[in-house]
This record gives structure tokens, sequence and C-alpha cells, in this order.
């Protein structure tokens, strides 16, 4: 019988040749063009590290003003202990417990902007955060058609981004850290706002007695429950207990552990930093224009070559 030639399958073995050097002539190709244009590529890196130089330079100091902060602890030991045992009635007459969030609306306080506003305004730091734009031989604002007057809204926001507030949870402690261009005022402005801070958190605690004592003592006037009473009288005694704590103690809301000193050493511009980025960026964008070079010179003679041949 005769195959059929349509259902005959052919194999055609095909051998690999040996490996391509093509890989290996490219990278050669390679390291030759650059050891030839290491002229250029010095060049250019010794050019782009003159101008990180000069920008580093440029730069002006930034000091940093730190001040390390722990929670100011009250003794509550008595007052807890009667609301242990009278809880119930001290809920009754309207009295709670104090908020355990009290750390929580320290740091509320710290970040409104209220409070910074007021900081701003009690001790005229306008002109001061501002300073190019404020004429201080003539007492006025250095303006043109195209600028305006800062208000506590731009002293607010500029503070603020310039203002860092660290908590450490395992410590406890709190870092409050100021940037600028001046160590004295980053100083002062640090240690002056803890003692604001202190002294808004005192006023509002020792205001909040006295509403506490005005309340327990209406309280008492119409209450004639013998328990009640030794409650409330013991209540009374521990909020007016508090008021004296407050007017006395001015490190209310946070101990100074460690106050901000002036620093010699500025925080920024890390120079040698810049300077080192500088010139290893100008390394690599003089390796790249003469690899750009050259591709333009093959991309030229190709379309040379096309047109003589056409």
């Amino acid at each position: 019988m005769s195959e059929d030639p349509k259902s005959t399958t052919k194999y055609v073995m095909v051998e690999s040749g040996p490996p391509s050097d093509e890989d290996e002539i490219d990278l050669l190709e390679l390291i030759r063009t650059l050891l030839q244009a290491w002229k250029t590529i010095v060049g250019i890196t010794i050019l782009c590290t003159g101008l990180a130089v000069a920008y580093a330079l440029y730069l002006p100091n930034i000091y940093k003003a730190e001040t390390t902060l722990a929670p100011a602890q009250e003794d509550e030991s008595g007052a807890r202990s009667l609301l242990d045992k009278f809880g119930g009635l001290v809920a009754i007459a309207g009295v709670q417990e104090k908020d355990t969030s009290f750390m929580i609306r320290v740091y509320g306080t710290l970040n409104s902007s209220q409070f910074i506003r007021t900081f701003i305004t009690k001790f005229n730091l306008l002109p001061l955060l501002f300073y190019d734009q404020w004429d201080e031989s003539n007492d006025t604002w250095l303006l043109n058609e195209k600028s305006e007057v800062p208000t506590l809204v731009d002293a607010r926001e500029l503070f603020q981004s310039k203002l860092s507030i660290d908590e450490d949870k395992k410590t406890g402690l709190t870092s409050i850290s100021f940037e600028w261009h001046q160590p004295n005022l980053a100083t002062n402005w640090v240690n002056n706002l803890v003692k604001e801070l202190n002294q808004a958190i005192r006023q509002r605690a020792i205001d909040d007695s006295n509403k506490k004592v005005g309340f327990l003592e209406k309280e008492l006037a119409k209450t004639s429950l013998e328990d009640m009473r030794k409650v409330l009288y013991s209540l009374l005694e521990s909020e007016k207990q508090k008021a004296m704590l407050a007017n006395v103690n001015e490190d209310y809301a946070f101990e100074v552990i460690d106050p901000a000193t002036v620093s010699k050493v500025p925080e920024k511009p890390k120079r040698k930093l810049v300077v080192a980025l500088g010139g290893v960026c100008g390394g690599f964008l003089g390796i790249f224009a003469v690899f750009f070079a050259q591709f333009l010179r093959k991309l030229k003679s190709t379309n040379s070559e096309e047109v003589t041949q056409s």
C-alpha cells in the first residue's frame, strides 16, 4: 500500500549553534565608550558637585531647640477611694470621676489653632515669623503690589510647620522642638510655649474646680441624706484641694525634665550630604550624556546610509 503523502509527518532537527558573542561585544563597546569620554564624565561631575557646593553654602543654617517633658501627676487617692466606695451616690449628685483623657486634652490644646494664635499674639511673633517682610527700623511691613500683610492664620500655619511634638509611648515622655534660623528665638519660643500651655491647662482646671465647688455647695444645702452629705463634703474638700494645688503648681500639665537650650550646631542643612548627592548625580548625568550623544551619532549615521542607498 502506498502512503498518503498528506499524512506523512516530517521532523526537522535544528542544531543549536555556538552562543552569540553580541552581548560581550556590546559590553566591551560600552566600556570603551566610557573610557574614551572620561573627560566629559569627569567634567560634568565636577560641574554638578560645584553647583551642589554653591547650593549648600547658599542654604541658611536651621537650628533646633528641643525640650523634654513628663506628664505632671496628681495625688487623687483620697477622692478615688471615695468614688470607688460611693460611686452610685456620686453619680446621682452629678459629680463624675476625673476624665482619664486628661493628657489627650493637653495634647489637643497644644495642637489647637486657638492656643497657637493666642501664643503668637501675646508674644508679638508676627514680625519675627515674617522677618523678610518686616521693616524693623520703620516698624512697618514691606509691601508691594503682589504682597499682603501677613495674618494670624499665616503665622499659625508657619509656626506649626516648624513645631514638632513627639510622644514616647514606652516612657511617657514628650519632646517639643522648634526649628528656626535664629537659635535664641527658637529656644525662647519652645520654653515659653510650655509655660503658656501649663498656664492654660492650670487656669482651665481652676475654673473647672470652682464650678464644681459651687455645684457641691448647692447640693449640700438641699441634701439631707447623711451618706450623701459625707460624700459631698469629701468631694468638696477634694475639689478645693485641687484648686489650691493648681494655683500653686506652675507645672500643672507637664513637668520640664530637660529645658531647651541654645544650640550652636545647626540641624540643617546637611551640607556634606548635599555635596555627595550632587557628585553622584553628576556622575550619572555624565554617563547618560555620553550614551545619549553616542545614540544620536548612530541615529545620524543610519539616516545618512539610508539616504545614500536611496
